[in-house]
């Protein structure tokens, strides 16, 4: 089977850059040709490269594509590459996606990624009768589909899935006292201020411990200046963008997930998969992927001093935050391995391939 995955991403990582990049790796190792269109050069692409992926770069799936980026290309590329199915990924790569299957007779298959789970691609499939089968990463998005379609059995629910992250060289700058992660995107529904906001409620109770945040987006400047208003400066460290980071090595004691909106946080996933203790925001899918007090714990989003209480119970009571830590390696080998995803996935392929 031939399938061109189409992605609107940007250079660096993030959630749906992991995804179709762990896809692409089990698939090409399952038999299957896979193509990568991808809406820039970066991260995803030199992966798929990497991975023995025809890889090819189109700017018409990101949202600003610039005035220079020629729609016909897609089509040329894909009647020459053939593919048997077309596996958009994001909204604007749906659109461009459903062009392309127009235009090449091949079937096309969308994954919702995103915590609002009707975007505009799905309003305009319901407006113009398209019937195209959908993957989701979490039930809530699948049951909030399935309604807005008036069809349920074309939403298909496929959990996300993450490797045993490899080991990495990087860790964490040492400090003398406890060690609190967050690990995103820098942007306003990931929630890195609720984390600043909180870790300075817990520098009352734990004067050593260290902030170290791990990732880039548009709110950097911001979160930046957050911090120094607060006082809290040499207590946080700014890393940018890491690609692998997140590992059993990396030297976290409690992972903050304060999230205004996740699907089915890949972070998590990593964290479980890594034995790192997971306070998390209750929202999306998150409640889906960790069970409270049993997993981890799960607070109300944006709220500073639970998040902070519910950090300081896991760094003070060790061997509670262990257990769950435990508990949690234990699900990601059960439910939401990158094997269980793929097989997932290639079974929704095989429905469009009869």
């Amino acid at each position: 089977m031939r399938v061109m995955h189409l992605v609107q991403c940007g250079p660096t990582t993030g959630g749906t850059v992991s995804h179709v990049a762990t896809q692409v790796t089990h698939q090409i190792a399952r038999g299957l040709k896979v193509g990568v269109v991808a809406g820039s050069d970066g991260v995803l692409t030199e992966h798929c490269r990497g991975a023995g992926a025809d890889v090819f770069v189109d700017p018409t799936l990101l949202p600003a594509p610039g005035e220079s980026a020629d729609p016909a290309v897609l089509f040329a590329t894909g009647a020459a590459w053939r593919p048997d199915l077309i596996h958009a990924h994001l909204m604007h790569a749906g659109f461009r996606g459903a062009e392309l299957s127009t235009a090449i007779g091949a079937p096309l298959l969308y994954t919702q990624h995103m915590y609002h789970p009707v975007d505009p691609f799905l309003q305009a499939a319901l407006a113009t009768g398209a019937d195209f089968p959908v993957i989701t990463v979490a039930e809530f998005a699948q049951r909030a589909i399935g309604k807005f379609l008036g069809d349920a059995g074309r939403v298909h629910h496929v959990p996300n899935g993450v490797d045993v992250p490899a080991a990495s060289s990087f860790r964490l700058e040492p400090g003398s006292g406890p060690q609190v992660l967050y690990c995103g995107r820098l942007s306003p529904e990931k929630g890195a201020d609720v984390a600043i906001l909180a870790f300075e409620l817990m520098l009352g109770q734990l004067p050593g411990a260290k902030l170290h945040l791990v990732g880039t987006g548009p709110d950097e400047t911001l979160l930046r200046r957050l911090v120094s208003a607060l006082g809290i400066a040499e207590h946080a460290r700014f890393y940018g963008s890491v690609s692998g980071a997140l590992t059993a090595e990396i030297g976290a004691d409690v992972l903050l997930v304060p999230s205004r909106g996740d699907a089915a946080s890949l972070v998590v996933l990593e964290a479980m998969a890594s034995g790192i203790p997971i306070v998390a925001a209750a929202v999306g899918g998150i409640p889906e992927l960790v069970r409270h007090e049993i997993d981890g714990l799960l607070v109300a989003p944006d709220d500073p001093p639970a998040l902070a209480g519910a950090a300081l119970s896991v760094l003070t009571g060790e061997e509670r935050g262990a257990g769950m830590a435990r508990r949690a390696r234990d699900r990601h080998q059960r439910l939401y391995t990158a094997a269980r995803m793929v097989e997932g996935t290639c079974a929704v392929y095989e429905t469009l391939a009869r």
